[in-house]
């Protein structure tokens, strides 16, 4: 069988990846702050170095030293909301890296773009509309994330093949270039070493999905589907 094959993947794992991926995009939360202090995130890091046989040792770094400088979590919290918003959300000169997949298309490509479209399509497919307040366009990197979560969740568990290959296919032929865009931004900027090592994980990530073959195999199944944050069932408003 071969070790690029669906069926050689560490189902679990691989979600569990996915969930913290979005912590760490959708914006910190206190639970994030408590797996960083306490350790869960170093060890989570530590095992994808092992696993995907990468150096990690930056990352790792990184967030140990977070671990080892803050004792609150509000504390951290607060210092984290202030990096994510500096490279996200609003700086003093312009946004380092948007969170939006249009924003990526062209030099000049802005929100609500072709791929935010295609984005709730997708998900109108499926069933799927987006819990959040407000209007957030559907190509955020986060929603992407989830629905890729979704995708493998739901064909794992149902022994779906045509959901794997379509989350497989969707990080290669969607995701995989503008994640490489928006991490090399964020590794440029270079100013939050947590953000890059987060970056470079979700590179990294999406790069080893796109990277499975299709199995002809049968897929065993894996843990009970969950529902993702931000995702729900019903139709696109």
């Amino acid at each position: 069988m071969s070790k690029n094959c669906l069926n050689d993947l560490n189902r679990t794992f691989y979600l569990n990846i996915l969930k913290t991926l979005c912590q760490i995009f959708w914006g910190p939360d206190i639970s994030l702050c408590q797996d960083i202090i306490s350790g869960e995130l170093t060890k989570l890091l530590q095992e994808i170095a092992v696993s995907f046989k990468i150096d990690q040792t930056v990352a790792i770094q990184a967030v140990a030293r977070i671990a080892a400088e803050y004792k609150s979590t509000e504390a951290l919290y607060s210092d984290l909301s202030e990096s994510y918003v500096a490279l996200f959300v609003n700086d003093i000169n312009e946004i380092t890296a948007p969170l939006y997949h249009s924003c990526y298309q062209t030099s000049h490509s802005r929100l609500m773009g072709p791929p935010a479209i295609d984005m709730k399509n997708r998900l109108k497919r499926h069933g799927l509309s987006i819990s959040l307040p407000g209007n957030e366009p559907a190509d955020h990197l986060c929603i992407e994330l989830e629905y890729i979560y979704y995708l493998l969740a739901r064909g794992w568990s149902e022994s779906n093949r045509e959901l794997v290959n379509e989350a497989v296919q969707f990080c290669r032929e969607s995701m995989a270039d503008w994640v490489r865009q928006l991490c090399e931004k964020v590794t440029a900027d270079g100013r939050f070493m947590f953000y890059v090592a987060g970056a470079e994980l979700m590179r990294i990530t999406i790069q080893r999905l796109s990277e499975m073959t299709n199995c002809q195999e049968s897929i065993s199944r894996t843990e009970p589907f969950e529902k993702s944050e931000s995702l729900s069932f019903g139709d696109i408003s």
